[in-house]
């Protein structure tokens, strides 16, 4: 059994619990609903102040609330000696925070764990990452409506680097700044709103010493639409090789 605290209780957060129930033993979020409805999945009750989880004994605690919550929460649960697993991983585009999270975290021995997110092959342009990356792009398409937008026909409505295009879109590009970590170059980023997709498109092209790479994920949106169902799993996959005895990279 692996003891696991949860921060937002949103999709990402019911997903998780609904796949650990006997694992999932704390959760909390401002909205004290969706804290209702982790205890419903779960059968029993697991709602907790902040304060509460910090003083718990777990083994990890999942942050899938916002970028907030990484640059508020996350500093603290890593001093308490949790390993955290950070969903909202666009907040690690701030170079500064990135960097005292990560001295935290060697301070009092624990981890911090990104997911794959909406798009795979991390695993490989970080491997490509050792001889060096030259060039690396994603193009994503979304529905505009998952862009909090309206628009009537096919439309750029960014075009520029990682760490400004989660500026623009924190809730929709985390991918960007996952991308940019794995390849220790940041990502050149163009997003596309196109009225006639429903689902979640990432291009993803390197290009370095290895050679080539060109990758295509097309999701389907979770019923938040901003988050796709790839993301959720990803966590659920993480989880299950934190307990596993065989770990597949």
């Amino acid at each position: 059994m692996m003891k696991i605290g949860i921060i937002g209780c949103g999709y990402i957060g019911s997903m998780i619990a609904e796949n650990f129930k006997k694992d999932v033993l704390a959760c909390y979020d401002r909205n004290t609903e969706r804290m209702d409805k982790l205890s419903h999945i779960v059968n029993r009750d697991i709602k907790c102040s902040f304060e509460e989880i910090l003083k718990m004994d777990l083994d990890l605690v999942v942050e899938s609330a916002s970028i907030d919550a990484v640059r508020n929460l996350v500093p603290d649960l890593l001093k308490s000696g949790k390993d955290v697993m950070i969903m909202s991983v666009g907040a690690l585009a701030d170079h500064e925070l990135f960097s005292t999270l990560k001295k935290i975290a060697s301070e009092n021995e624990c981890r911090i764990y990104i997911p794959h997110g909406a798009v795979g092959g991390l695993d490989a342009v970080r491997s490509a990452s050792l001889q060096g990356i030259e060039k690396i792009v994603l193009t994503t398409r979304k529905n505009p409506e998952a862009l909090g937008m309206s628009v009537l026909k096919e439309k750029t409505v960014f075009e520029g680097y990682a760490s400004e295009a989660i500026k623009k879109f924190p809730k929709n590009i985390n991918v960007s700044v996952a991308l940019s970590l794995a390849s220790e170059k940041e990502v050149y980023v163009k997003i596309i709103a196109d009225p006639s997709i429903e689902t979640n498109i990432h291009e993803i092209y390197v290009k370095g010493a290895f050679g080539k790479m060109n990758l295509i994920f097309e999701n389907l949106p979770s019923e938040n639409k901003r988050t796709s169902i790839l993301a959720a799993l990803s966590a659920i996959n993480l989880i299950r090789t934190l307990k596993s005895e065989i770990v597949i990279y």
